[in-house]
């Protein structure tokens, strides 16, 4: 019902007024409807008081709020929405856009109906993608198991598995001279503004792990025994190569083609002999022939021109080399036999020249 506004007519007693009963129905009515809507029809609510600038509803049950233009809530201390079915709902005309819910003394907030962010306690899960400019924290940071950053161009920037595993899905770029560590050495890895990276300190790959480049990129591997095993050529740019031990002599295996079945070894003399000496190889293509080999050197290939004269007269005891029976074994033979030999072939000497040769 509209308010019945009282006819009071032009000037007082004219009687172009409303009667007095008219009147008092109107005011009836009126107070009727205040009544029926503050209380029951025959009393306003006990939870309603006022005073000249406050009006207290204690209790009230209110289905609606209309207005045709702003509500403002301004409170000189709290205000506080207690909502016993949990939700407290937006609408914009009539349709929800969003959400606060208690669910298990947790505060969800929707977009829409769609769950974006719960919090519990100091902690906050959000459902989505966050877009902000800058993060600030005095706490940690958590996402779900495999939870992925990014940006606008590269949703999945970085991947940060169950493990711990931080997964880049590009290149990672650090100034020139930045370092990478971790709490108690900083500085483990340098690299400088030319790519070249320092380590204070060892490098540890696993077993029979490899080190390469882009084309081969097993060029080495190491194996769990510290072999270290090349894929192909060893360049010594220095020309030096220096074989040192922790108490044994020095070697140099070298392998046959057949599965590697067996070896001729290089070795170092002993301590004991305290030799410096060096081994020049030679300068045309041959074999080497060693003490205890059954192999032949040619006769060009002794040098006796170069030799030490021996400096004194020749005795029996001397030593020459023999060819036993021309084209069989050398074997070693003292000058007596060649005085023996001379004795008796003094009386034919062509046959002593021909010893002699």
């Amino acid at each position: 019902m509209a308010f019945q506004t009282l006819d009071l007519g032009i000037a007082a007693d004219d009687g172009t007024g409303d009667s007095l009963r008219v009147g008092g129905d109107k005011i009836n009515d009126n107070f009727l409807e205040l009544y029926t809507a503050l209380g029951d029809g025959d009393g306003i609510s006990s939870g309603i008081s006022a005073s000249a600038s406050i009006i207290t509803l204690t209790a009230p049950i209110i289905t609606e709020i209309d207005s045709a233009s702003t509500i403002t809530l301004d409170a000189a201390t709290d205000i506080v929405l207690d909502a016993d079915g949990g939700d407290i709902f937006f609408k914009d005309a009539g349709a929800t856009f969003g959400s606060a819910t208690n669910s298990s003394g947790n505060l969800i907030i929707k977009s829409g109906t769609t769950t974006a962010a719960t919090f519990s306690g100091a902690n906050v899960t959000l459902a989505g993608t966050l877009g902000v400019g800058a993060i600030t924290t005095t706490g940690a940071f958590k996402g779900a198991d495999g939870y992925t950053i990014g940006n606008a161009s590269v949703a999945d920037v970085m991947t940060l598995a169950s493990t711990g595993i931080v997964t880049f899905k590009d290149d990672i770029l650090i100034k020139d001279g930045g370092t990478i560590g971790v709490a108690s050495a900083t500085t483990a890895m340098t690299i400088s503004s030319a790519g070249i990276v320092t380590f204070v300190d060892d490098i540890l790959i696993k077993d029979a792990g490899t080190i390469g480049n882009a084309t081969t990129a097993a060029a080495i591997q190491i194996e769990a025994d510290g072999d270290i095993v090349l894929s192909d050529d060893l360049y010594i740019s220095g020309g030096l190569l220096d074989l040192k031990n922790e108490g044994s002599v020095s070697q140099i295996k070298l392998y046959c083609e057949s599965s590697n079945a067996h070896a001729q070894t290089l070795q170092s003399a002993p301590h004991s002999a305290a030799s410096s000496a060096v081994c020049v190889l030679p300068t045309a293509s041959g074999t080497l022939i060693g003490t205890g080999d059954t192999g032949t050197l040619p006769l060009v290939a002794i040098d006796i021109d170069g030799g030490t004269d021996i400096g004194a007269d020749l005795a029996t005891t001397d030593l020459i080399i023999v060819d036993d029976g021309a084209g069989g074994t050398n074997r070693k033979a003292a000058l007596s036999r060649v005085i023996t030999l001379a004795q008796a072939n003094l009386d034919d000497p062509v046959a002593l020249a021909l010893a002699l040769g």
